[in-house]
């Protein structure tokens, strides 16, 4: 006798044993409806063969060899990644140019505050990713699990943004700031669900490549960005609205085109219960998701640092012309996204094979540190004139370290992910970790600017405020690197 697999409609196994002259007949019913013999199977399910007792179906896609449609190609990867391109562009051009614009003219008086309650909006909208993760984890719709949030969040994303853009025409400043708060909602409810196509449809051996894909795609979302804003700094900035609209809709169209997700019938509506749980990590079962999670809180708030680089450029560097120092800080960004995006996708690849994800993340905190230590030291070096050549230099190799670190982060998420089945809420609390450190980290460094540089009289801060912000900044790379250490899950 001999054993043979037979796979039984789409989401049934049977495995039995069969004679030698059945093979023949049974050899044609392979993937067609075939009624399972209970009696060959119930040695096999006994003696623990079958994964799922005969005639039960699967309670997640990636448990059936039939339904799971893994994405294998290298281009396959790029196009379920691709959101993260407008992401990119949109998370960095907003922050940094639409939204301080918006607040000039919306609130002349009051500017500062006001761009503060919008970057404050922006990020507490994040916390919306573990809710939908976890209600997309239990979708039943025939479109998939994650589809209809991207179908949408994405509608709406297009009608918000649309919304922003006549506020802030018609100077309606209050509905500005409430359109974007939800505009942001929606565009975060799309990046929770992609961000489990990954975990579903691509195979592990090719998640360092996914990751290295998603990295690249950010940064050259954000490359572009800058570009795109240096080409048209003398036009009207209502311009970027209608281009967020159309990058939304392209990549959405190509990524729900690419993924075949099979739908979920056997879900169920979560409760509260579940929802509160959605927001918490259990330290004893999940130790190394917990550890990934508290490491990436801290290379967030060290690479927070950057946020206080105009201000290192008007008192450090010299440059005491607004509009100069605000062209050095777009140079000094292009060529830190640019590097970090030619790095991102080899060394993704390079974690699959050889090197794996904890060495690439010791690797970046120590050139990150290394890139903080030379901003303290430079301006002791080299002269005015001299100063900020070696500063641009330096951003190459931030780059590196940087792209080096987002090339493995997802990856390394997905590999101590506590459970496939409920791989996008556990995304969610993973995104929020970014938003922790992105959020303290300016905090702190802006206390330490005003308790120990501010000069009295004068918007400078001295050179040893930045000492202090800088060595901060290297004290959190190493948490970040010492608390990587701790994680089992991955090499």
């Amino acid at each position: 006798k001999a054993t043979v697999s037979v796979l039984y409609w789409r989401r049934r196994v049977v495995v039995g044993r069969v004679s030698h002259t059945q093979k023949k007949k049974m050899s044609i019913a392979i993937g067609k409806r075939v009624k399972p013999n209970v009696d060959d199977t119930l040695e096999e399910e006994e003696n623990g063969l079958l994964k799922h007792p005969v005639g039960t179906p699967t309670s997640h896609p990636i448990h059936s060899d039939i339904d799971r449609k893994e994405v294998v190609t290298n281009l396959g990867v790029c196009c379920l990644t691709l959101f993260n391109f407008p992401y990119g562009c949109i998370c960095t051009t907003m922050g940094m140019f639409v939204l301080p614009a918006e607040a000039v003219r919306l609130f002349p008086e009051n500017e500062s505050f006001a761009l503060g309650c919008f970057l404050l909006s922006v990020g507490v909208s994040q916390l919306i990713c573990p809710y939908i993760g976890l209600v997309s984890d239990k979708c039943t719709s025939p479109l998939g699990r994650r589809r209809p949030f991207i179908i949408g969040g994405t509608i709406a994303s297009l009608f918000l943004v649309a919304v922003m853009q006549w506020c802030s025409v018609h100077y309606y400043k209050w509905g500005f700031g409430a359109a974007l708060f939800a505009a942001m909602f929606s565009l975060n409810t799309v990046y929770s669900a992609q961000c489990g196509l990954v975990p579903d449809l691509v195979p592990e051996s090719k998640q360092g490549l996914a990751s290295g894909t998603v990295a690249a795609m950010q940064l050259a979302g954000s490359f572009s960005g800058f570009i795109g804003v240096m080409m048209s700094k003398d036009r009207d900035i209502h311009l970027a609205y209608p281009l967020y609209q159309i990058l939304l809709s392209v990549t959405v169209v190509i990524i729900c085109a690419c993924c075949q997700e099979v739908p979920e019938f056997t879900k169920t509506p979560p409760t509260m219960k579940e929802i509160v749980k959605s927001y918490t990590i259990d330290t004893t079962k999940d130790a190394d998701f917990f550890w990934v999670f508290v490491s990436r809180a801290f290379f967030y708030a060290a690479v927070s640092c950057q946020a206080f680089m105009l201000f290192y450029i008007r008192d450090v560097v010299g440059t005491k012309d607004i509009a100069e120092a605000r062209k050095q800080m777009a140079t000094i960004a292009l060529i830190g996204q640019f590097t970090a995006a030619c790095v991102a996708y080899p060394v993704g690849q390079l974690s699959d094979l050889s090197l794996g994800r904890k060495s690439l993340i010791y690797l970046a905190c120590c050139v990150m540190a290394f890139v903080y230590i030379c901003f303290i030291t430079m301006p002791l070096v080299f002269s005015a004139s001299r100063l900020i050549s070696s500063v641009y230099f330096i951003s190459s190799v931030y780059g590196v370290g940087n792209g080096c670190y987002l090339a493995v982060d997802y990856a390394l998420a997905l590999d101590v992910l506590p459970s496939k089945a409920t791989s996008c809420q556990d995304l969610g609390v993973w995104g929020i970790a970014a938003f922790l450190g992105s959020s303290i980290g300016p905090m702190v460094y802006g206390t330490v600017l005003e308790v120990v540089g501010k000069r009295e009289g004068v918007d400078e801060y001295y050179y040893n405020g930045y000492v202090v912000m800088l060595l901060l900044g290297c004290l959190a790379c190493g948490a970040s690197g010492f608390f990587v250490r701790f994680v089992k899950g991955s090499r």
